[in-house]
């Protein structure tokens, strides 16, 4: 009976999210990529008179000043492991923002260009992001932004097999990383605001000092006094949307 008891706690155990393999075995080792129920690619919101704010790349130094900039909006911060900084630099701002109501999504754990890794290097670079979520927050992540928008078919594979719901794009990218000046950041959001009431994903990114104190605040009040609601991407799916965590 107790080698019976043991047999099964080890074989629950096995299949505990909690105890996930960096790379586990595909549910179909000679077809790993078959379409069973990969995540859909999002490329915009469902709502209209909304716009979702996201932000890529963090955490790093800016991620509170852009909470505070948003007012008591909701916005989605799409992190990084170590890239600026490591995850665990910032346990603190990830929970207060958490608690503020911003959601979170995986943005891989290095900032590497998914869509070129084999099988076993994307599930490192996600199971290594999804730890930490485990660890800061409680939660896993089902929600993916691939770096530099980047998507093949291993990848999305890699994603299913993991949990992931959703991968997000955007409809509108600020051009901040890229150096585009804020003039030109904020050009973008004029054209957002100018096609009221039709719904947007708006690319921004966190580490970037000119983003969170010059653009974000901007933003915030134009769109806002256009009318639109800015809400976290779960929200601006509507009925598609899910609660963005296991």
């Amino acid at each position: 009976m107790v080698a019976k008891w043991m047999t099964a706690v080890l074989t629950v155990l096995a299949a505990s999210p909690m105890l996930t393999t960096a790379a586990p075995a595909p549910l179909d080792p000679e077809n790993h990529l078959s379409k069973r129920a990969w995540p859909t690619v999002v490329n915009n919101c469902v709502n209209s008179g909304q716009v979702a704010l996201t932000f890529d790349d963090g955490p790093y130094l800016y991620d509170t000043d852009i909470g505070k900039a948003l007012g008591g909006s909701k916005a989605t911060f799409f992190l990084n492991g170590n890239n600026y900084d490591c995850i665990y630099n910032h346990v603190n701002e990830i929970r207060a923002l958490s608690a503020a109501g911003h959601t979170f999504g995986s943005h891989g754990w290095s900032h590497k260009d998914m869509s070129k890794l084999s099988w076993d290097q994307c599930h490192d670079e996600l199971w290594k992001v999804e730890q930490a979520f485990i660890r800061i927050l409680g939660v896993k992540p089902i929600y993916f932004r691939p770096p530099y928008g980047s998507i093949s078919n291993t990848l999305l594979s890699a994603l299913e097999n993991r949990g992931y719901k959703k991968v997000f794009l955007w409809s509108e990218d600020t051009g901040d990383s890229l150096g585009d000046s804020v003039s030109s950041q904020k050009g973008v959001y004029n054209g957002v605001a100018n096609s009221y009431p039709a719904p947007h994903i708006v690319l921004n990114h966190s580490p970037i000092a000119s983003t969170a104190y010059d653009t974000v605040p901007y933003a915030v009040s134009l769109l806002k006094n256009k009318g639109y609601q800015l809400v976290a991407v779960d929200t601006c799916m509507g009925s598609q949307g899910e609660w963005p965590y296991q």
